[in-house]
């Protein structure tokens, strides 16, 4: 009797893990390089391209951390393939 072959793994999560960890180390120097620009350098932004540029690192990160957290209810993983002449095993 022979197994199944395993199935190549997915790449979706090592790259989203990669985004991640991209914008948790470059997020907090991007924001501040953004704060940086305009006459008043700090807090609060006194631009409102600074409010925009600001908002957008924080939802890529709350998009990225959500997707990483809940990835193993949505992602699905590929289906083992089988050998020829062997039929597959549905789990019921």
């Amino acid at each position: 009797m022979s197994r199944p072959a395993a199935a190549p793994p997915s790449r979706l999560p090592l790259v989203l893990l990669g985004l991640m960890t991209l914008i948790s180390f470059g997020g907090p120097f991007l924001i501040a390089v953004i704060l940086w620009g305009g006459p008043q350098s700090g807090w609060p932004p006194d631009r409102p391209v600074e409010w925009v540029g600001v908002g957008l690192v924080l939802v890529l990160f709350a998009a990225c951390f959500t997707a990483c957290v809940t990835i193993g209810w949505w992602h699905v993983r590929p289906a083992p393939t089988t050998a020829a002449g062997d039929e597959p095993k549905h789990d019921r």
